[in-house]
């Protein structure tokens, strides 16, 4: 997938060199003045448009964007509901276990070696854990609350 976004980089790099490419050759026959006055009329119309696009939008009341309620469809999936509440202890034991593990990988001078080496090959294990951890801790509370 990425030879094809590649390829496809590539080709707009080509499009817009052969449009520069052309755009100077087209410039270079212009005089100093006239380049100058292109560009006066360049920012006018386009500092123009984009005062008239603010000023528009500030004194046209009638056209306001109204702001309609949001339904949710009843088949959908609400953010509690989204994690299943059963069987969340033991992978979060499970979790705490791994982490102990490390801990005292940590603590070791054998260990330490090996903690090294995981943190290296693997940067974002330990804030992955961290994440699910309190992704896990939340989940529960949020549950044990509903139960209440």
């Amino acid at each position: 997938m990425q030879g094809v976004f590649e390829k496809l980089g590539h080709a707009v790099e080509r499009w817009q060199r052969r449009a520069a490419d052309f755009l100077n050759r087209k410039a270079a026959t212009l005089s100093r003045r006239q380049l100058a006055w292109g560009l006066v009329v360049f920012c006018g119309v386009f500092g123009g448009s984009s005062a008239y696009t603010i000023w528009h939008s500030v004194h046209a009341s009638t056209d306001a964007v109204r702001i309609q309620p949001l339904t949710i469809p009843g088949h959908t999936i609400l953010p509690e509901d989204a994690l299943p509440t059963d069987g969340i202890g033991p992978e979060l034991a499970r979790i705490r276990q791994f982490r102990r593990f490390l801990d005292s990988l940590r603590l070791s001078e054998s260990g330490r070696t090996l903690y090294d080496s995981l943190a290296r090959q693997r940067p974002g294990l330990l804030d992955s854990l961290a994440f699910i951890e309190n992704a896990y801790q939340l989940q529960l509370k949020t549950s044990e609350d509903g139960k209440k």
